[in-house]
């Protein structure tokens, strides 16, 4: 009786803007980009030494700084999902400062993932790189480590802190309503933390054997390989003089390609023992065929649901069945 005294454009403020367009993957899928791509950094930059080769070897700071690059690519994938995100909330103060601070410490994360590669580059290149070199690529690296695992774990909206979980009234709205989530049960919630912790650790140790390890031999033999008596009609030998790089390209997305589909073969295979193990534990039977479980269906919804002391017994399941419109044409 008292909603008409509510100022609702108090009591409430959009958050969303409804509309779709091909910015959702950045947006809703940051984690998913940033635990494959700068995963696969890592991988094949550590087994692609000889592309970032100064005076004609590798030193062990440039390939500690090379491959702290990763965090680089976690971080710049985070800053545009962030930049995307503002295209999707109504650019109101409420909305924007969380996004603004987020994007501050992301650039300032990018500048410590980033920054020492400059420094490292150069002192190497110059000959005076010494153990400061070495010593700031290694603190670099474990940045980048430290900064790709929170990207990839942590969801984007309690990073750098989380609106909806304070205290303040203003998120009352939101805890309450659009941003209250049921929470899993203890065994749930180990169950799920196990099935990924699976998922990804036989995905990151097979993808590193199978996949950037045995790519390291080509790219060792085909960076700076330039094709040579080569000429074409319009184009000379611009493009054919260059088929190596061209080829190393292709070959390193289509490993990026296979990388994303190991995760997939991974998930099936955890995901099926992860399902058999639930049936057991259930006290179903695997073997019991899909259609023999919607047949049974409606009688198991009888007697769990409709059934009842006080109902007579001459009343059939189907028939009694028969009072769930809906489901009942959903069956038949």
């Amino acid at each position: 009786m008292k909603f008409d005294r509510v100022d609702w454009n108090r009591a409430f403020f959009k958050t969303y803007s409804e509309k779709r367009s091909i910015g959702h993957l950045l947006v809703n899928f940051n984690r998913i980009w940033v635990i494959h791509v700068a995963v696969y950094y890592f991988y094949t930059s550590f087994n692609s030494q000889n592309i970032y080769r100064i005076n004609g070897r590798t030193t062990p700071a440039m390939t500690w700084s090379a491959v702290a690059l990763g965090g680089a690519v976690a971080t710049i994938i985070m800053i545009l999902a962030t930049l995307a995100e503002f295209s999707y909330i109504p650019t109101t103060w409420n909305n924007t400062s969380h996004l603004t601070r987020r994007l501050v410490f992301l650039f300032i994360t990018l500048g410590l993932t980033a920054g020492p590669t400059f420094y490292v580059a150069i002192v190497e290149s110059n000959g005076t790189g010494g153990n400061l070199s070495l010593i700031l690529g290694i603190v670099q690296f474990f940045i980048s480590v430290i900064a790709t695992v929170l990207f990839s774990v942590m969801p984007s909206g309690r990073m750098f802190g989380d609106r909806v979980a304070g205290k303040s009234r203003k998120y009352l709205a939101s805890q309450t309503f659009t941003a209250s989530y049921p929470t899993l049960g203890k065994m749930s919630r180990m169950g799920s933390i196990l099935l990924w912790l699976l998922v990804f650790g036989c995905k990151f140790t097979e993808s590193y054997f199978f996949l950037t390890v045995s790519f390291g031999k080509p790219v060792q033999v085909m960076v700076g390989m330039k094709v040579q008596g080569c000429s074409d009609r319009f184009f000379g030998n611009a493009l054919c003089r260059n088929q190596a790089a061209f080829t190393l390209t292709i070959m390193y997305i289509m490993d990026l390609c296979l990388f994303f589909l190991d995760t997939f073969l991974w998930y099936i295979i955890w995901n099926t023992v992860f399902s058999i193990a639930r049936s057991f534990t259930l006290g179903l039977s695997i073997w019991t065929p899909w259609k023999d479980i919607y047949t049974r269906l409606p009688k198991r919804i009888y007697a769990k649901l409709l059934a009842t002391q006080a109902m007579e017994v001459k009343y059939k399941p189907k028939v009694n069945f028969n009072t769930i419109p809906c489901l009942h044409q959903l069956m038949c």
